[in-house]
This record gives structure tokens, sequence and C-alpha cells, in this order.
């Protein structure tokens, strides 16, 4: 047996910059399987945009408003709440129109109807309307819209 086996310079450092490499690797490796799963838990990313005053929309009425993204918005005040909706309807991708007088929003393509909270009263949409967050600061009116959605702008 050999008792005392010297290892050469060139030999302790080539497994230096082996032990180092494989130890980076895994460190990375376990980076992203820790991401993989724990990240994906979080919501998305919500981006606060000014619609308008609360003056602007009195009880009962609407108030269409573009996105950054060009897709229409109504933010309607139902007199105890503000309400956004997208104005795209579920059946067809029709553009749903609010009606002050009966206080429902109508999709003229195949005579669908919502309540103001976006709910199917009638006709063959399959969904409600999408919603949006709304929040009302003092007398400003903001929705939140997805930060992901819109990053390209």
């Amino acid at each position: 047996m050999e008792k005392d086996k010297k290892i050469s310079r060139r030999d302790f450092f080539a497994n230096v910059f082996l032990g180092s490499s494989l130890l980076a690797s895994l460190g990375l490796m376990t980076v992203y399987v820790v991401k993989f799963l724990f990240g994906g838990r979080q919501g998305p990313k919500l981006r606060k945009i000014f619609i308008t005053t609360r003056d602007r929309i009195p009880p009962g009425k609407s108030f269409l408003f573009v996105d950054l993204k060009g897709q229409n918005i109504n933010v309607i005040n139902t007199g105890d709440e503000f309400i956004a909706l997208s104005t795209v309807c579920t059946h067809l991708g029709c553009k749903v129109h609010w009606k002050e007088n009966a206080q429902k929003f109508y999709c003229p393509c195949h005579d669908g109807y919502f309540n103001p909270q976006g709910k199917v009263l009638k006709g063959p949409p399959p969904a409600p309307l999408s919603t949006y967050k709304v929040e009302v600061v003092h007398e400003a009116v903001y929705i939140y819209v997805d930060e992901v959605a819109h990053e390209n702008i």
C-alpha cells in the first residue's frame, strides 16, 4: 500500500475546479426546482390605472374606458359600488352595450343580457363578463389590470 500518495499541483487545481463546478450546478438546479415548485403560487401582478373621477359616473350610469391594450372596459356606478367589466361577450366576442334605461348589458349578436355585475340574465352567453378590480380613492376611480398583459406598452 502506498502510504503517502502525493498529488500534483495540476491535479489539485483540476479537482478543485471540477468540484466547484459541480457545486455551482447543483446550487443552480436547486434554485430552479424551488422556483418551479413554489414560484407559481403568486397571483398575477396588477397595475393600477386611473379611469376618471367619481362625479363623471353618476349612479346608474356607465363610463366607457379604453385600457392600455385598446380593450374597452365599462365602469358602472350601481349607487352602492363601482364595477368594471369587459365589453366582450363571452358567447362569440361581440361588443356588449350598457342599456341605461334597463340597467343591463345587452349583446346584439344573439340577444344576450347581463346584469350590472356581469352575470348572464338571458341568451346564449355561457359565462359572465370578465371583471376588473375597482378602487375609489377620494374622488378618483382606478381599475387594476394584469401587468403581464400590458408589459409591452
